[in-house]
């Protein structure tokens, strides 16, 4: 198996704007007999899943989605400069490509901790359409964000979450993942989620 999910920690990086984390032992063992924490964090920190209720206004939440969105095939497309086009995607994936998720590897994630990390290729609009004219069900990036740092109109995410393409932002790529594999990502389970973190994890086929 491969581990595909990022530690929430009080100093990780984060995209810019948003807080860190707050983690707070309420009790301790040592101290209290038993062990009680306190988490404050945004529903989109880490590793974690858009759902369509991110910028899609009635749309379904998150927790509404049936299991097997969520555990599906998933194919590797290795494009360390951007914009990743709709030809850059069919040359790797195929026209007849359908339904499997996309892990999109930068290599944005070998900088994590680093000012660099937040320097990421992204999808063109063209790409992102693509994906969605494909029934992409899941596009994964090992960056930020699937839109750059400075977007003022968030096109990509619009685009991808109006197809109902979920998207998981933060994944830990590990360059050891095979060209294709079991993808298992599996948020916490929120009422009228517009997304929430979740334990992301690659199995072989």
């Amino acid at each position: 198996m491969w581990d595909l999910t990022r530690t929430i920690a009080e100093d990780m990086p984060m995209h810019p704007g948003k807080p860190q984390p707050v983690l707070t032992a309420l009790a301790e063992p040592e101290r209290d007999g038993y062990g009680m924490s306190d988490y404050h964090f945004w529903n989109h920190t880490g590793t974690h899943i858009d759902g369509p209720r991110h910028f899609v206004a009635g749309a379904p939440g998150l927790e509404t989605y049936p299991l097997e969105r969520f555990i599906t095939p998933a194919r590797v497309v290795r494009a360390r400069t951007g914009p990743v086009t709709a030809a850059m995607l069919a040359a790797v994936l195929g026209e007849d490509f359908r339904r499997e998720a996309v892990i999109l590897a930068t290599g944005a994630g070998e900088r994590f901790g680093t000012p660099a990390y937040f320097d990421f290729p992204v999808l063109s609009e063209d790409g992102a359409r693509w994906l969605v004219l494909h029934e992409t069900g899941m596009l994964a990036v090992d960056c930020a964000s699937v839109d750059p740092v400075d977007t003022a109109d968030f096109a990509i995410h619009r685009v991808l979450l109006g197809g109902d393409c979920l998207i998981i932002e933060e994944l830990a790529y590990t360059p050891e993942l095979p060209d294709r594999f079991q993808l298992v990502a599996l948020p916490i389970k929120v009422l009228g989620s517009n997304g929430d973190p979740a334990r992301v994890v690659g199995l072989p086929l």
